[in-house]
């Protein structure tokens, strides 16, 4: 069986204490080998009532291409029976774990779980994971497993309502239904059992709201309620869980604002609330949150500004706060106050400010020693992978650019950006997605962006850029996608691939832009 994580951990602790002495070591070795049976008595053979049970779970699988059934054959389910972990002292199933190999989309199991898996009275983990075709109900029966500690029955295809009974399993810790087609409410009685230390359905059809019993979870760790169909408010009493490191409620119908009691998790480390219909303001006393790694509050109805005080979470390098109604200006001083930023995503909002200032923000640079009254080129944040500002209200020009080597991609499409592409905008030489469209930018479109060969995404459309594609952009074989269009050049297109070979619309309403895919240059 494939241990949990803190098993694993009680495990490294029990082994730093054992005995050190002869006598010690030989007392703990004698102690071990009567655990395992490793005495001179051969182990006891399975429990005629586990292989029975077991049996009849092979029996309600109709169909088993991951072969793991084909081992179930002979007298003893405790030998080479596929899954299956035996007590050692006493022959009891403890422990089916069940695990389709990859790829998934050919190893499955069809069928339905039977209600004999109750009958593994000693069963301490039960794990049917990514099967894929294990449909039906989830039996009532499991809840007589009352020594069950982990019960995993994710990525399968079960239907039907969480059973309430479920809530007699007393020394649960571990429960996640993930990924079937569960509906109906998640059931009050799961409040009862105080030591659950993970909940994970998401990805279901579970709908209702958060049952007020689930504030005597105090153990909870991992919260994931993701990809469902839930509403009301979310919990207050959410913030009483002093150890939850993860809070997962996207994709739902939550609504209200965000209470404030969330920011008193010190352990928090991802949280997630996106696309729902949450409102109000980003609670400013989020810069509690010190241990927070990952915040995701895109697709909601969000307004006000963004709290200066967000900018003060050293560990965060995941913010999405994207399709809101954020207002006011850009945030500022983001290089100090979010060392560890990889990604920012702030589009589509109504943020306003000047984008060279943003960049300033965002640039380890703070002045040029040689030209005292010149701007500082930009140096990015060598962690920044991903920026998105599209969307808003932003305005000025491009900076100049010294180096920015980890951006992978940058999108400011969308607002009213104007002045010219600096030419040293070559040297984010790693991006890999550069958007710029929907602009106000003007002039020439640098040769020295040839350079940046990494370029998989470049879209320059609907601005009023003049003169010509750069001839050399022909070193840019890795493009994917580009777009020229709606814009004042004119000229030769690039004649190789890539470029000769997109669609004639993406170089469409310019001035007089010509060769393949458009008409041919005329001979002068």
């Amino acid at each position: 069986m494939q241990l949990s994580a803190r098993l694993l951990h009680v495990l490294a602790i029990l082994l730093v204490a054992l005995p050190s002495s002869s006598a010690g070591r030989a007392a703990n070795d004698a102690a071990v080998g009567v655990a395992r049976g490793d005495d001179d008595r051969p182990p006891p053979p399975c429990s005629p009532a586990d292989r029975a049970a077991l049996l009849g779970f092979k029996a309600g699988v109709a169909a088993d291409t991951t072969g793991i059934l084909a081992t179930w054959a002979g007298g003893d389910c405790c030998g080479a029976w596929e899954g299956v972990t035996c007590d050692a002292a006493t022959g009891r199933v403890v422990a089916l774990q069940l695990e389709a190999p990859p790829p998934k989309e050919r190893h499955y199991m069809e069928g339905a779980l039977s209600p004999s898996l109750g009958g593994l009275e000693f069963l301490e983990a039960l794990v049917i994971r990514d099967m894929g075709r294990i449909g039906g109900a989830i039996p009532a029966a499991l809840s007589r497993l009352t020594r069950l500690r982990e019960l995993y029955l994710e990525g399968n295809m079960l239907a039907g309502a969480i059973p309430v009974s479920l809530g007699k399993l007393g020394s649960l810790q571990y429960l996640s239904l993930a990924g079937n087609r569960l509906d109906g409410q998640l059931p009050p009685e799961l409040g009862a059992i105080s030591g659950l230390e993970q909940i994970n359905v998401a990805r279901n059809r579970l709908s209702g709201a958060v049952p007020p019993s689930y504030k005597s979870l105090s153990r909870l760790a991992y919260l994931d309620l993701s990809n469902n169909l839930f509403s009301g408010a979310v919990p207050g009493f959410i913030g009483q869980f002093k150890n939850l490191a993860l809070l997962d409620l996207s994709n739902s119908s939550f609504s209200g604002e965000i209470p404030a009691s969330l920011c008193t998790l010190r352990s928090l480390t991802d949280l997630s609330l996106s696309h729902n219909k949450l409102g109000g303001q980003i609670p400013p006393q989020m810069c509690s949150l010190r241990s927070l790694n990952s915040l995701a509050m895109d697709g909601n109805m969000l307004g006000g500004s963004i709290p200066a005080s967000l900018l003060g979470l050293q560990k965060l390098w995941y913010m999405n706060l994207s399709r809101n109604g954020v207002t006011g200006p850009l945030p500022t001083g983001i290089s100090n106050a979010l060392p560890s930023l990889v990604s920012m995503d702030l589009s589509h909002n109504h943020l306003t400010g000047d984008v060279d200032q943003f960049f300033r923000s965002l640039s380890a640079a703070t002045h040029d020693a040689n030209h005292s009254n010149k701007p500082s080129p930009i140096v990015l944040p060598q962690k920044l992978e991903h920026l998105d500002l599209s969307g808003n209200r932003i305005t000025g020009a491009l900076p100049e650019f010294t180096r920015g080597a980890g951006l992978k991609w940058l999108d400011i499409s969308s607002n009213a950006i104007g002045g010219q592409i600096p030419s040293s905008i070559s040297k984010l030489s790693s991006l890999e997605r550069l958007d710029i469209s929907r602009n106000r930018v003007r002039g020439v479109i640098p040769a020295s962006m040839a350079e940046m060969v990494r370029l998989e995404w470049l879209d320059l459309s609907s601005n009023a850029l003049v003169g010509r594609i750069p001839d050399n952009f022909t070193r840019l074989a890795s493009v994917r996608h580009a777009s020229f269009r709606r814009n004042r050049l004119c000229g030769r297109i690039p004649q190789a691939k890539p470029f000769n070979l997109f669609r004639a619309a993406a170089y469409a309403h310019n001035l007089c832009l010509c060769g393949k895919p458009l008409p041919p240059c005329r001979k002068i």
